[in-house]
């Protein structure tokens, strides 16, 4: 997605988290939460994408994007600070186990968003400046509407292009991580793999560099790396992008905490791992 488009969306975001402040009942909560969210991760994907745009050097967390770009001189420290802020705010939304107050959602919305909305137009003008075309960006390298055409036979209704790819950080050799929805409800691994065949053909590449899930069967963990990282790269529409993403999210924030859940695992794994 390009970084117009992203940073257009992180506006849209603002406004209906605006719009919904002050929440008035449990539903206009969860949703403005996800819409607090989904702006500042906006940014933070877009902070990204000029970061690799440009060649520059990649910080190991969001939070030190800001900190890239004031070494290179193109934002100020203060702006620095603010991508701080914004990382740390996002992480703090992101967190099921943190329970949020309606004062605490208005106190977002008074005071951070308007920092959130002054990095939008750093990034427009850096974006400008550096002449980093959104329209030369491509995502898989490949003619996007030749693969809608595979994901239409296929009866996918979304796609994220998820892992080193989406990050920009891909490889010769790296492969095409891949979540779908499906539009029936019933779906198996054969399934999967006649879509990842069809793919495969389609960008000309071995079948073993293509990874396909489908995300009607993947667990609430995968779905919070689509909600992170995942860049949509086909639609039916985008209302059900929206609808999908929200409903996700909420089902994120109402499960346990994704922490306690990887540490749950981990140790089960080491537990059926260990020696007798």
């Amino acid at each position: 997605m390009e970084v117009f488009a992203i940073l257009a969306e992180a506006v849209n975001c603002m406004r209906r988290a605006r719009d919904l402040t002050p929440p008035g009942n449990r539903v206009e909560i969860s949703a403005l939460r996800w819409e607090l969210y989904a702006s500042l991760q906006n940014i933070l994907d877009a902070l990204a994408i000029v970061v690799s745009d440009l060649g520059l050097r990649k910080p190991s967390s969001y939070a030190d994007l800001g900190v890239v770009l004031s070494e290179e001189g193109l934002v100020s420290r203060e702006d620095a600070e603010s991508v701080r802020l914004i990382a740390v705010t996002r992480n703090t939304l992101a967190h099921a186990y943190r329970k949020l107050t309606v004062e605490d959602f208005v106190q977002i919305v008074k005071h951070v968003l308007p920092r959130a909305e002054h990095i939008v137009e750093v990034l427009k003008e850096i974006a400008n400046r550096k002449g980093l075309d959104p329209k030369e960006r491509k995502v898989l390298g490949v003619d996007l509407d030749k693969i809608g055409e595979v994901f239409r036979r296929h009866n996918v209704v979304l796609a994220y292009l998820f892992g080193s790819r989406a990050k920009g950080l891909e490889s010769v050799g790296s492969d095409y991580d891949i979540a779908v929805l499906f539009s029936k409800p019933r779906v198996t691994v054969v399934d999967e793999i006649e879509l990842t065949l069809d793919i495969a053909k389609t960008l000309n590449i071995p079948p073993d560099k293509v990874d396909v899930i489908a995300l009607n069967n993947a667990d609430v963990l995968l779905k919070a790396r689509i909600l992170r990282e995942g860049i949509p790269i086909y639609m039916l529409n985008n209302e059900l992008r929206m609808r999908w993403e929200r409903g996700t999210f909420i089902q994120i924030l109402n499960s346990t905490d994704l922490y306690a859940i990887y540490i749950k695992r981990t140790l089960k794994t080491k537990t059926n791992t260990s020696p007798p």
